[in-house]
């Protein structure tokens, strides 16, 4: 779990199949210290693994991803010089039990990732 570890929630908002999470990164970090000494960058498969635990809160119950279409890191994230992310995490119901989600994480002002994937509920990888 990342939340209230790697990433301190400052404050949700919450929204009908959309939550917003003001998020910093906290430095330092145990992660930082080979990715990458002397020049901290916050590793794509951390914010992978928010947006899951983010869909998780939306949810209501726990999810895993059974489908990535798109994940794209725009921009890194250093957590010296700018360690504030707002994430925000948008759902639409599919089949019964999964969600499509949309998720765009903004730092220092701009766009920094892009996410797009389907989940499903259960948190056993057996199907």
């Amino acid at each position: 779990m990342l939340l209230n570890d790697l990433f301190l929630v400052d404050e949700w908002k919450a929204g009908p199949a959309t939550l917003t999470a003001m998020l910093r990164v906290r430095f330092p970090h145990p992660i930082f210290e080979g990715h990458f000494p002397g020049r901290p960058v916050l590793p794509g498969a951390c914010l992978v693994q928010l947006v899951q635990e983010l869909a998780t809160k939306l949810a209501g119950r726990d999810v895993r991803l059974i489908r990535a279409g798109q994940i794209k890191f725009v921009a890194m994230i250093d957590p010296v010089t700018d360690p504030a992310i707002q994430i925000t995490v948008k759902a639409k119901a599919t089949p019964p039990g999964e969600w499509d989600l949309v998720a765009e994480g903004i730092s220092a002002g701009s766009a920094c990732f892009r996410f797009k994937g389907t989940f499903r509920e259960g948190s056993d990888y057996a199907g």
